[in-house]
């Protein structure tokens, strides 16, 4: 209960908690959802019967075969492949393609623009075995020739991919069959020198905002032990800081925790006297960023979470607390790592102590920073 000249607010009671508590749950497990169904495309196996063929399928007259194969399962979970600048289709973890080539060099490649290639010298009659690998943070891609018995283990643990190439029908021995265009994967841009690509990167991103945050109401009635208290708050905040870690996904969505505070004066009608509003909130924020091209990466996101206010001074002293929500926007432009952030946010955040008297923390704002993805 806000106490006035008026003294202290009393803390939320633990119901009131526990249900915040479920809201952010709640909200929680939705964002973990929403990121689920968004991170993974679906890739067709071949029948068990020609994955068994393949496994101990012999060199055809004239040709040699090369397995390609992934053991990892780290995101991306499906990575293009090419074969002599033809594209084949996606590789999953654990899985493998089967080709039979003629003699002489050949070039392995991965990634929508081909970053990643290997080239590899096929004698006629041998069996080749290629690993694609890809680092546990999703941004390393690799290609590297392995060994007959480091190889076939290997593949043994795979399941053959679904291929109608014609490398595929002569390895199997079978007729090729005609099929709808594939999905075919265009060479992204080539970056100016010392700007980051368009395409997104997983991994670890840390922010530091500040900037101008103004209370979407400025004048509002306290209710204290000594009655109704008429305020008036500075309107704008002073000392606003935010901070945010959050985990960017490579198909542009985001999952993270942020911190926020910022501070108000207001001062009691006709008393003279005067507080600090302490305003603090922690939320659990999804985002989803575009890549339209170059620098550029445009934002949305909403948040869900718990904020209190904290009263010190002479006119109201003590505390609220209740579940609070916000929504943002904004543009980050990246160089390689690091990257210059601003934000338009919208902050909801109406607390209330265990009497049930309100006070209206609700903000908006314009924010900088900076960030730096690990």
């Amino acid at each position: 209960m806000l106490i006035g000249a008026f003294k202290d607010i009393y803390l939320p009671t633990s119901s009131g908690i526990m249900k915040t508590r479920r809201v952010w749950l709640i909200g929680f497990t939705l964002l973990l959802q929403l990121v689920a169904t968004t991170v993974f495309a679906d890739v067709e196996f071949a029948l068990i019967a020609e994955d068994s063929r393949a496994k101990t399928a012999l060199p055809p007259p004239g040709k040699a075969l090369i397995y390609v194969f992934r053991q990892d399962a780290a995101a991306p979970k499906n990575v293009p492949m090419w074969f002599d600048n033809q594209p084949i289709g996606f590789i999953a973890p654990r899985s493998y393609f089967l080709w039979a080539v003629d003699p002489g060099e050949h070039v392995i490649a991965s990634n929508p623009d081909r970053s990643v290639a290997l080239k590899v010298n096929i004698q006629k009659g041998r069996n080749y075995f290629v690993e694609q690998g890809i680092a546990t943070n999703g941004v390393k891609v690799e290609l590297r020739q392995v060994s007959y018995a480091q190889g076939r283990t290997a593949v043994n643990r795979c399941r053959l991919i679904k291929d109608n190439s014609v490398f595929a029908a002569a390895a199997l021995n079978r007729p090729v069959t005609k099929k709808a265009p594939e999905r075919v994967v265009k060479p992204a841009p080539k970056p100016l020198p010392g700007i980051s690509t368009s395409v997104h990167r997983q991994g670890l991103a840390l922010i530091i905002k500040t900037g101008s945050i103004k209370l979407s109401s400025s004048s509002q009635s306290l209710q204290t032990t000594s009655g109704t208290v008429p305020t008036e708050f500075d309107s704008k905040a002073s000392s606003p800081l935010g901070l945010e870690g959050e985990w960017r996904i490579n198909n542009g969505f985001a999952l993270g925790i942020e911190y926020i505070h910022y501070s108000n004066k207001l001062t009691a009608t006709g008393t003279g006297l005067t507080s600090t509003m302490d305003v603090t909130g922690v939320l659990l924020n999804g985002k989803k960023y575009f890549a339209p091209g170059g620098i550029y990466y445009p934002y949305l996101g909403v948040g869900v979470g718990t904020a209190s206010a904290d009263f010190s001074g002479s006119a109201v002293t003590g505390n609220t607390a209740d579940f609070a929500i916000q929504a943002m926007g904004g543009l980050e432009m990246r160089w390689n790592q690091f990257g210059v952030y601003t934000e338009l946010k919208a902050f909801s955040a109406k607390t209330k102590d265990n009497a049930g008297n309100k006070v209206d923390a609700s903000s908006r704002g314009l924010l900088v920073g900076a960030s730096i993805m690990f």
